[in-house]
């Protein structure tokens, strides 16, 4: 019987981390596209420090790109990137996942995202529902 318990921890120790999702990349540095700043916002924090800059440009062949610039937020599994009209993420567009939890990397926006009326950029741990961060994009 005390070999069946021990097998049967070993068993669900096994099966609950190969469950686990990764976390976000801890940095990045990308090279960031060139062009007009159309709106741009500040990160503040929420359930986890948050700071940095986010902005939209155009860019020369008139894409729009979600730049984010000197960004720092905790990490955590399963961050995205949604914009909403406001913080509680109902409803939202999903940009993508968070490209790493420090530095500068931007996001192509396809032509369905309204960042006008989606004017907040969240940082959304979909785990847990927890809003990490956000900024207003004015």
């Amino acid at each position: 019987m005390k070999k069946f318990i021990c097998l049967f921890t070993l068993i669900i120790c096994f099966s609950l981390s190969s469950c686990k999702k990764s976390e976000t990349p801890a940095a990045s540095n990308d090279s960031l596209p060139a062009g007009t700043t159309l709106v741009s916002g500040n990160f503040v924090s929420n359930a986890h420090p948050s700071s940095g800059t986010v902005k939209i440009i155009s860019d020369a062949a008139g894409k729009k790109h979600l730049v984010f610039e000197n960004f720092k937020t905790d990490n955590g599994p399963d961050l995205r990137v949604w914009l909403s009209p406001n913080n509680t993420a109902n409803p939202y567009q999903q940009v993508g996942n968070l490209k790493a939890v420090s530095g500068n990397f931007s996001y192509e926006l396809n032509a369905s995202l309204n960042y006008t009326s989606n004017n907040r950029v969240l940082i959304w741990c979909e785990d847990a529902s927890v809003l990490f961060g956000h900024a207003v994009l004015q």
